[in-house]
Parts: C-alpha cells; sequence; structure tokens
C-alpha cells in the first residue's frame, strides 16, 4: 500500500469503530426527542453525532500515534486489526498533522452548539480537549509534556482532596 494514501487514511481511521461513538449519542437524542419533542433541534442533533464522529477518528489517530511511539504495536503480537504507523501505510509526520487537524475539526465541529447550550459549552469544550490529550498521553510526550503531566497530577489531588474533604463532613 502507498505511503499516506486515501485507502491508508481510511485504514488508520478505523471506521468500524465510529458505531461504538454514534450509539451513545443516538441513545441520548431519542430520549432527548422522547422528552422534549417540541425544543428538539435537528441541527444540534446532527453536530453532536458529527462532533463525536470527528473525535472517535481523532482518538483512533491519537492511539495508533502513541502506541506506535511507544512500541506498544508490535505487528507479531497483534491481535486487533493493524495499524497504520506500526505497518508504514502513514508516516509519523502526516500523522502529526491529522491528529492536530481532527482536534481542531472538532472544535469547530462542537462550536456551534454554544448556540443552544449556551456559554458553558465553551468550558464543556476546553475540559474534554485538554482531558482528551491527557487521556491519550501527551502528557508523556512533547514540549509541553512536563505541564500537562503537572496539571493532570493536580487535578488528581484536587479530587481527592475533595473527596476527603467531604468524608469529613459526613463524619
Amino acid at each position: 500500500m502507498k505511503q499516506n494514501s486515501p485507502k491508508a487514511w481510511v485504514l488508520a481511521a478505523r471506521p468500524k469503530t465510529l458505531t461504538g461513538a454514534a450509539v451513545p449519542v443516538m441513545i441520548g437524542l431519542a430520549l432527548a426527542w422522547a422528552d422534549m419533542r417540541e425544543y428538539f433541534s435537528w441541527t444540534a442533533a446532527v453536530l453532536c453525532l458529527l462532533f463525536a464522529e470527528v473525535m472517535q477518528v481523532d482518538a483512533n489517530f491519537i492511539n495508533d500515534f502513541f502506541d506506535y511511539a511507544n512500541g506498544n504495536d508490535d505487528a507479531a503480537r497483534r491481535l486487533g486489526p493493524l495499524r497504520a504507523c506500526t505497518q508504514g501505510w502513514v508516516s509519523i509526520d502526516a500523522m502529526k498533522r491529522a491528529i492536530a487537524l481532527t482536534t481542531v475539526l472538532a472544535c469547530l465541529v462542537g462550536l456551534p452548539l454554544i448556540y443552544f447550550g449556551g456559554l458553558e459549552m465553551i468550558v464543556v469544550g476546553i475540559v474534554c480537549v485538554v482531558f482528551f490529550l491527557l487521556a491519550y498521553g501527551v502528557a508523556r510526550e512533547g514540549k509541553n509534556g512536563g505541564a500537562l503531566r503537572r496539571l493532570s497530577e493536580a487535578l488528581r489531588k484536587l479530587m481527592r482532596t475533595r473527596q476527603v474533604l467531604e468524608y469529613e463532613d459526613d463524619v
């Protein structure tokens, strides 16, 4: 297969995983339709579904990249489908650009949801992107790795402190 070909990118996006992003959104949309049909917005529904799909592709790209970068994708021991970076179907630099592009695309798709959900959706979006990056290993890689790792550790400590304080209030 030719490196960075359209077929390589389709395989890297892992289309079989897209239902995993779509089903929870569709369940939520069905519940919203049943509960508040007169306020239901098809535009917001489509944006939510599109956002979930783009984030799933982004997650697949990030997983592919970091598994390769950390040496977790040994082609000989691989149980699941082959990965694009490990197989050489997609170059590392192209994958990094694709991750940046899909993250920005997800933000752009999610941006109009501010109209439907209010300004607090900006905070929700920022939190989603930060935790998304932390969850997929950016905290261990790159120039800002130390700062992101410290942010992640500070948030965990804050949550533990809050849990301890809530426990002490109950006792």
